[in-house]
């Protein structure tokens, strides 16, 4: 059996489920104090000033999750080449523009906060091949990021093959996936995690629902918390993760107000942030809920617990 490596960041392994709120450090201001889990790219984080932001965000108590940026990298690419971003996705480090530069820009940032944030993820521009040999010249210089699985590319060895070295693993592609597939997917990842009993999965771009009542994984990221200021009426009311009401639009922000000020914009993102911490701790409640009870989420609640549920999605 491998030696499990410790990936980095100062996290505590015996932590209860939480939700990252995703966002730009301009927008994450808002959240400051009200939720306590962030995520922020790369490419957000420009300049000593912003890092000196980050510094007194987490000395505040905050747990910040450091994205490597490869998602603004492929989406600039394929807006630039007009190309579909998965075939942007999909290229080799050194055929995408601005690699080196989004490769300079994480060594920079993850050695100044390596010490100090909740974890770095790692650079998952190409293939499988092109992680594993991106993430080696990143180990031998002794960073630790956490490996990302893409469940439609990689095929399912190449998730064991993680979960028996690493002691984290981030998830992506979940999104791109039809809500069926989705579910299948988010069954076998949680069956295959159930061997590991020590690894944290970590899904990209996920927010909490009612599926992750049966497969709770450790914890998910989104910018959905922002769904109040994007669009009218899309403020959502949950109640045990699912989504049975939504308040309108009178609870947005009003346009002709200061964001600063009751009922501005900056008011509205805070709303939104008060939300995704009770998201949270609703989230553990329910858990341990099951916990008392002797209920083990994931099991009783799949209907078929087997490795069927490894069917390609289509």
């Amino acid at each position: 059996m491998p030696m499990i490596k410790r990936t980095g960041g100062r996290w505590d392994p015996q932590e209860d489920v939480c939700y990252f709120l995703a966002n730009s450090m301009e927008t994450l201001q808002w959240a400051v104090g009200r939720a306590k889990h962030q995520l922020i790219a790369i490419n957000e984080i420009t300049g000593e000033k912003a890092l000196e932001t980050l510094q007194g965000w987490i000395a505040d108590g905050h747990l910040l999750l450091i994205d490597s940026g490869v998602f603004n990298l492929a989406n600039e690419h394929a807006r630039r080449n007009k190309v579909p971003l998965e075939q942007a996705l999909a290229l080799a480090p050194d055929e995408i523009d601005g690699f080196a530069d989004l490769l300079r820009a994480y060594r920079r940032i993850v050695s100044a906060l390596k010490d100090d944030c909740w974890g770095y993820i790692e650079i998952d521009q190409g293939g499988r091949d092109h992680k594993i040999k991106t993430r080696a010249l990143l180990e031998a210089e002794g960073l630790r990021p956490i490996p990302v699985y893409h469940p439609l590319n990689d095929g399912w060895d190449y998730f064991d093959e993680l979960a028996q070295r690493y002691d984290r693993i981030c998830v992506g592609n979940l999104v791109q996936a039809e809500p069926e597939s989705r579910k299948r997917m988010l069954a076998t990842i949680w069956e295959r995690r159930r061997r590991y009993p020590d690894l944290w999965v970590h899904l990209l771009g996920y927010t909490p629902n009612a599926l992750l009542n049966a497969f709770p994984v450790n914890s998910c990221d989104s910018s959905t918390w922002l769904s109040a200021v994007r669009w009218p009426d899309a403020f959502a009311v949950r109640a045990a993760l699912r989504t049975v009401s939504r308040l309108d639009g009178r609870y947005a922000y009003d346009y002709e107000l200061a964001r600063d000020v009751p009922g501005g914009n900056g008011h509205a993102k805070q709303m939104g942030a008060y939300e995704a911490a009770f998201l949270t701790r609703t989230w553990r409640a329910l858990l341990d809920e099951y916990r008392r009870h002797g209920c083990d989420p994931g099991l009783y609640l799949t209907p078929d617990p087997t490795p069927a549920a490894e069917a390609t999605p289509r």
